[in-house]
């Protein structure tokens, strides 16, 4: 049986007591404070016997019964207790709890996806008009006239609920004990929402041709003269290694080359997919030079020796590209996504890849994960498709003997 009595815990030297109330289980006590203050001669001992503070007293422990008797309490320790009764109605911050969420997220190196998310809280906390927003606010009615504003974005319209959904569904786990039917955050706004698609993702490949031009523009005399001539190598190095990520390439520690050959889990999903997301891949001697020319004194690269960020690596190389492109005549929009969308491209339309062999390589979620995990992975058919590729586009001009 649970008792609980208003009483103090010691006068101070001032002569002055604050009041708390005592709860007892199993004759374990525990204290939860409150706001009223007594003097020495409103108590006797530890026990409160102004009959003022004790009426004022009496209907916060009414309450806490209240509470108590909507929930099968036989089993909680007093901690869970006091725990339930301190904290079942205050207001739990999203905003945040947002905020840990992220950080957890840029602890983990997951950096790019973070910035999704601030993206996404920020959106949300403009539309709202203020720059704090507790779980209770977020309801249906405001997510859905806020999807609303969205809705002319061709992707923060999918992405940016979904960051918010995410983070709101690991707060239920976070702050409900349904075990104990302890529900803190009552609300669940995403059942009432339905999350627009994304338009179609605009097609990034380009031809060989264009390719070509793209590898042999004379970047020697570029205005960037750091950042083009780099991103002309970075462009080389995606495509040449069957559209190897960015990120990949900026993080890759030097224990991932073994002679000629890369071994390397995948960064922008290591979290998530583990050893699943392991690539191996032969190097291709066109490109071996650039493995001594960039080669890093902490990574495998010098990339982030030079660049501290991998996002202000991204938008250095973005940038460079741009003035690659202007060289060579390129009127298409070059970014390092191009260079793996091309290479998946010209995989399967001129080499005759399957689109499952294409994923493969390019390290996508497999459709068949229960009977992936049966099956010792092969890796040789990438680099056998990767030479094709290579072949396709370099077959009219000698470029693999010209960057070697």
């Amino acid at each position: 049986m649970i008792t609980f009595e208003p009483c103090i815990r010691g006068l101070k030297e001032n002569g002055y007591a604050k009041v708390y109330i005592r709860v007892i289980q199993n004759q374990k006590p525990a204290y939860i404070g409150t706001s009223y203050v007594v003097s020495a001669n409103q108590v006797s001992g530890n026990k409160i016997k102004d009959f003022f503070v004790i009426t004022e007293i009496a209907p916060i422990i009414r309450k806490y019964f209240d509470k108590l008797n909507k929930h099968d309490t036989e089993n909680w320790t007093i901690q869970e207790i006091i725990e339930f009764l301190k904290t079942e109605n205050e207001e739990i911050s999203f905003t945040d709890f947002f905020k840990g969420f992220t950080n957890k997220m840029i602890n983990a190196g997951r950096e790019n996806p973070a910035q999704n998310y601030t993206c996404a809280i920020n959106s949300l906390i403009r539309f709202c008009g203020k720059d704090k927003l507790n779980f209770s606010e977020i309801t249906s009615k405001l997510i859905n006239e806020w999807i609303e504003s969205l809705k002319d974005t061709a992707r923060a319209k999918n992405l940016y609920p979904l960051c918010i959904s995410t983070v709101f569904s690991a707060g239920l786990l976070e702050y409900n004990d349904y075990d104990r039917d302890n529900i803190r955050i009552k609300n669940l706004p995403f059942m009432r929402v339905k999350i627009p698609k994304n338009n179609l993702a605009e097609k990034r490949a380009v031809n060989h041709r264009i390719l070509l031009k793209l590898f042999t523009a004379d970047v020697s005399k570029a205005k960037l003269d750091v950042k083009t001539p780099m991103a002309q190598d970075v462009a080389m190095l995606i495509f040449c290694l069957a559209g190897i990520n960015v990120a990949d390439l900026y993080y890759m520690d030097k224990t991932c080359r073994v002679g000629n050959k890369l071994y390397y889990i995948r960064h922008k999903v290591k979290a998530k997919r583990g050893k699943s997301a392991k690539m191996e891949i032969s190097i291709p001697k066109c490109i071996l030079p650039l493995f001594d020319k960039y080669k890093g004194a902490n990574k495998l690269f010098s990339f982030s020796d030079q660049i501290n960020t991998e996002n202000n690596f991204l938008k250095a190389i973005d940038m460079g590209l741009k003035e690659v492109a202007t060289i060579a005549k390129v009127k298409e929009n070059i970014t390092t996504y191009t260079f793996r969308h091309s290479w998946a491209t010209i995989a399967q339309n001129d080499c005759g890849a399957s689109t499952e062999l294409v994923g493969f390589a390019l390290n996508h979620v497999s459709a068949h994960r229960i009977t992936d995990g049966y099956i010792k992975k092969d890796f040789t058919p990438i680099d056998k498709l990767n030479t094709k590729v290579i072949d396709h586009v370099f077959k009219k001009l000698k470029v693999t003997e010209q960057v070697a």
